[in-house]
């Protein structure tokens, strides 16, 4: 391991940047460098018999040299071209010439030159697979060019006998044998890769399958709870209504006329009336919030007679504690550009909640408006002085469903959810500030005139 850690970077050094974003780019590109250093080493071996046996070295002799030993300097070529099809045509080429220049010349068909032959057509495609005409018109042209020479001549020359090259052909056929084996083992090794990659895809393509099903059923069944809450919108909350007009018409007459005991039965029952058309109202409307089908109906609203009616519809139900209720405001508010009935809904939950959570105890609702450059700011902040919350609360508190005390305390977990997302959709945001046993302070803070400003564009 530690011989590849050292010479794995060697070699590399050759290979350009381009050849390395993907896997088989690199190994090919690296097989090419280790073959092109390693590689002429064998046609030493085969020159340098064929040297040794020669009477005269011509120009054949030198030629061939000179190819061979042109294979050393194919990985500079490689890392100067900064990629791999012009030294890898060069080399297809060259081998090709030299397995057929050298065949003709020394042994003919009982060349040791001849196996090369073979082995050029496997670098051919391996190289340049993705061009298969280029490099079996380079082979037809090689065979071509060996037969015409053979026709033209009559016989093959006869530079070194036979039985001289017997040695140079077992010399070849090694070397020959040990470059195709490195090159299969590279084959095999890629289609091992290949294989554990097409098991993968088919994983994957089984997972998608099963998650594009599973998709199908979760839009299915989402398509059937928005049709169920459309449907029990109307059923639900008509009935409360009526329920919630008719204790007040009742409790309006025992005020006056009945026992003390039978109106504060009535408050109780439109108090329950009430608190469940709340809890019913947070569950219909959140599905509508979660994918935008709320309507936003922005237009001029007076702040000040808005927080009063707010203001008159909460007391009752904040003292029922025995809270105190206080609204402060500062100087006046004047109009502003939002939807009034989502604004009272978002003011109606914050101060319920403040009630809910505050026992003997003050309730305040603060509202002024901050200058903002061009464009103005509200604040409207509801604090109380109830049981207040953790650090560690704080963070999940506009999450749907989530209750602070859900054992003590009935809810659907919604309110400050819903809340929430319709102060986004006013182009604002809810803010709160809380320490245990010491009250919380939530803050709305709305533009004055965002919306206007989207209406008129």
């Amino acid at each position: 391991m530690e011989l590849a850690d050292r010479l794995v970077p060697a070699v590399d050094w050759f290979v350009p940047v381009g050849l390395r974003e993907s896997t088989a780019s690199l190994w090919q590109a690296r097989i090419f460098v280790i073959s092109h250093i390693l590689g002429p080493f064998s046609a030493v071996a085969i020159l340098g018999y064929l040297y040794q046996v020669l009477d005269a070295h011509d120009w054949v002799f030198w030629t061939l040299c000179a190819l061979c030993g042109s294979f050393w300097l194919l990985p500079f070529a490689l890392r100067w071209a900064g990629q791999l099809f012009r030294p890898a045509f060069y080399s297809f080429c060259a081998l090709t010439a030299i397995s057929v220049f050298g065949s003709f010349f020394y042994g003919g068909v009982s060349s040791p030159f001849l196996p090369w032959f073979l082995t050029a057509q496997m670098l051919g495609f391996f190289y340049l697979g993705d061009r298969p005409r280029l490099v079996l018109g380079c082979i037809g042209a090689s065979l071509a060019a060996f037969a015409a020479a053979y026709l033209l001549t009559g016989s093959f020359p006869h530079r070194v006998p036979i039985q001289e090259l017997s040695t140079a052909g077992m010399i070849s056929a090694c070397a020959a044998t040990i470059y195709n084996s490195m090159m299969a083992i590279y084959y095999a090794h890629v289609m091992v890769a290949n294989s554990a990659l097409q098991r993968e895809i088919t994983k994957h393509v089984e997972t998608q399958v099963k998650l594009n099903a599973a998709k199908y059923e979760a839009e299915r069944a989402n398509e059937a709870k928005a049709v169920f809450l459309a449907k029990m919108s109307h059923q639900l909350r008509t009935p409360l209504n009526a329920i919630i007009g008719y204790s007040e018409i009742l409790l309006e007459d025992a005020e006056i006329s009945q026992p003390v005991v039978d109106a504060e039965e009535l408050r109780s029952i439109n108090s329950a009336g009430r608190h469940l058309l709340s809890l019913v109202s947070d569950v219909l409307d959140m599905p509508k919030i979660d994918s935008d089908e709320v309507d936003i109906s922005p237009g001029p609203v007076d702040l000040d007679r808005c927080l009063e009616q707010v203001s008159a519809t909460c007391r009752h139900l904040i003292s029922q504690n025995g809270n105190t209720f206080a609204l402060d405001k500062h100087a006046e508010l004047g109009l502003i550009q939002t939807d009034e009935t989502r604004l009272r809904q978002i003011l109606i939950n914050l101060l319920g909640n403040a009630g809910k959570f505050t026992r003997n105890g003050e309730v305040v609702l603060h509202a002024r408006r901050l200058a903002d450059g061009d464009r103005d700011q509200i604040l409207i902040s509801v604090k109380d002085t109830g049981i207040g919350m953790s650090p560690q609360t704080i963070p999940n508190l506009f999450k749907n469903f989530s209750q602070l005390e859900p054992d003590t305390f009935k809810g659907t977990g919604l309110g400050l959810a819903v809340s929430q997302r319709l102060a986004q959709l006013l182009d604002g945001d809810i803010s709160v500030e809380s320490r245990p046993g010491r009250g919380s302070e939530f803050t709305l803070r709305l533009p004055a005139a965002a919306q206007a400003d989207a209406v008129a564009a």
